[in-house]
């Protein structure tokens, strides 16, 4: 498979993942604004988040699929990710003494410990683009031998 595919791919996949929470977010403003007022930081915090979180996941998405800005994307991926993970584990402990959520679409109905699977999957998918982009500039990932037939690295 060709290096480039399998950049797009992981890139769609995690601007697919963004573009879905942040659009879901700002269709549903109202109740996604109740929901980070919930949250456990000051409520004029929480009145800028509303706005700030979905639109820097669109600009994200903008990175991701734009080839030349795509590592600064996945790099922009791999921050949102690992806060919005680090915020759901410390949340998993009962530090806040509550569990608030404000995520987005579908997401809202996962529990927590889904939602940290969830999340780490993304993490190491985003990872594995950074990887790619960064260190296997080979224009094939995934050489076929002709003579034998599988794949091989």
């Amino acid at each position: 498979m060709r290096r480039e595919n399998v950049l797009r791919i992981i890139s769609a996949v995690i601007a697919l993942l963004f573009f879905y929470t942040a659009i879901s977010k700002l269709i549903e403003l109202t109740q996604s604004k109740s929901e980070m007022i919930n949250q456990v930081f000051p409520v004029a915090i929480a009145l800028v988040l509303v706005w700030a979180v979905p639109l820097t996941e669109l600009f994200v998405v903008g990175l991701l699929l734009y080839q030349p800005l795509r590592l600064k994307g996945f790099y922009a991926s791999l921050i949102l990710l690992s806060a919005f993970t680090i915020y759901i584990a410390i949340t998993m402990t009962g530090t806040f003494g509550r569990i608030p959520c404000s995520c987005g679409g579908i997401l809202k109905h996962m529990s927590y410990q889904t939602h940290l699977i969830f999340n780490l999957f993304f993490l190491i998918v985003t990872g594995a683009g950074i990887f790619i982009e960064r260190y296997c500039p080979d224009q094939l990932l995934f050489k076929r031998n002709k003579e034998r037939g599988p794949i091989k690295n």
